[in-house]
């Protein structure tokens, strides 16, 4: 029930904040619609909306004077604290673990989540661990600042962080650390001394994408990678799986066709038509880019040219996503509800006091599906 509620909230919002999250999920806990119990057993008849009414203020002001937000004029903070000292108001039970800096929950810090399968999915795994171990789940997309991971932190709102989208060298990483502040991250830095991380081997992933592909007798296998920038940042799955693709085509003696497209499925179809343009014979794709790998398809099909028996691709994708594809996509599989959930529990017993540094890697799994074939000139009659 709770996974399903927050999959609705997500699949709906593109642009969520913290503070609209904590109205979604403590309905959730509590079982309260509004976001809040009443009160206390002695002090039953009084709610929130009744402190709500008496201070001539909106029943989400009162919410955020009781959860120390910052952003309420102090007048008002002063008279609606006055009304609920005078009616004897008790906070439920949340609102009290956050006034002893103690939510008994976790936030996903996850910048720029659109919507997709694979992000749903990391999402959702994160959320079922909170749940599981009876915490409250929170999801951050903005990309925050340093002030503002700041006042998370000192917020009491979560006990901890997942961290994702990571870099090599991320500047939240060492801030957090140098806080004290408990994280663990979905991905990895080039250092991660003391952190504990569960990450996509990138590396090997491209590589036996790739080894494959030469083996059944492609020769021309491109790469749709992240973007010059992002790669230029040191985003670690663009430097990883890019650096690893221009290693295994140098073992191999292939060229190393590069196309940079954002993740979208306008620049992914510009950046498959550019491949096309410039390599005729290329008989084979590898796309970094999951669900919007089906750009590519359509690029293809656009052009007259057919999946496999044309062009061969494989993507870094979940397995229900790449199922959807027809015909079904071959895959480095992304199990993201896997490394969500982990990722989760991992935090969980480190706020729990049971857990170890843990870094998990583990071992990619290419899924052969309907996409992948010899090039024609190698088949029978060039048959398909």
């Amino acid at each position: 029930m709770y996974a399903t509620r927050l999959k609705r909230g997500v699949t709906s919002t593109r642009s969520l904040d913290i503070i609209r999250w904590v109205a979604i999920i403590f309905g959730s806990v509590t079982g309260s619609g509004t976001g809040h119990k009443s009160m206390s057993a002695s002090n039953s008849a009084i709610t929130i909306a009744d402190i709500a009414r008496a201070a001539g203020v909106s029943v989400s002001t009162v919410s955020r004077i009781l959860n120390n937000k910052p952003d309420v004029a102090e007048g008002t903070r002063q008279r609606v604290q006055a009304i609920i000292a005078e009616l004897g108001f008790t906070p439920h039970a949340q609102a009290q673990r956050l006034a002893a800096g103690r939510s008994r929950a976790i936030g996903l810090l996850f910048p720029d989540a659109q919507l997709s399968l694979m992000r749903e999915e990391f999402i959702l795994g994160a959320a079922k661990a909170a749940s599981d171990a009876s915490y409250t789940f929170y999801l951050i997309t903005s990309d925050l600042t340093r002030h503002q991971l700041m006042a998370l932190c000192r917020s009491a709102l979560t006990d901890g962080i997942i961290l994702m989208e990571i870099h090599l060298r991320d500047w939240r990483v060492s801030y957090l650390k140098r806080l004290g502040f408990p994280f663990v991250m979905i991905g990895r830095c080039a250092n991660n001394n003391g952190i504990s991380f569960i990450d996509m081997d990138f590396e090997h992933g491209i590589a036996q994408a790739v080894d494959h592909l030469a083996n059944l007798g492609h020769r021309k296998i491109a790469l749709l990678a992240s973007p010059d920038d992002v790669y230029e940042r040191g985003y670690g799955p663009a430097v990883r799986s890019r650096d690893s693709y221009a290693r295994t085509c140098t073992r191999l003696g292939l060229p190393a066709i590069i196309a940079p497209a954002n993740d979208t499925q306008a620049e992914l179809a510009e950046a498959t038509n550019m491949l096309l343009d410039r390599h005729p014979d290329l008989t084979a794709i590898v796309s970094m880019h999951g669900d919007t790998t089906i750009a590519v398809y359509r690029a293809l099909e656009a052009r007259n040219l057919r999946v496999p028996a044309d062009v061969s691709v494989i993507a870094f994708i979940t397995r229900r996503a790449a199922e959807l594809f027809t015909p079904p996509l071959a895959a480095i599989d992304f199990p993201a509800y896997d490394f969500g959930y982990q990722a989760g529990r991992m935090l969980i017993a480190r706020l729990q006091g049971s857990g170890s540094v843990e870094h998990i890697l583990p071992p990619p799994q290419l899924i052969l599906r309907r996409s992948i074939a010899p090039p024609r000139t190698l088949r029978p009659n060039g048959l398909a």
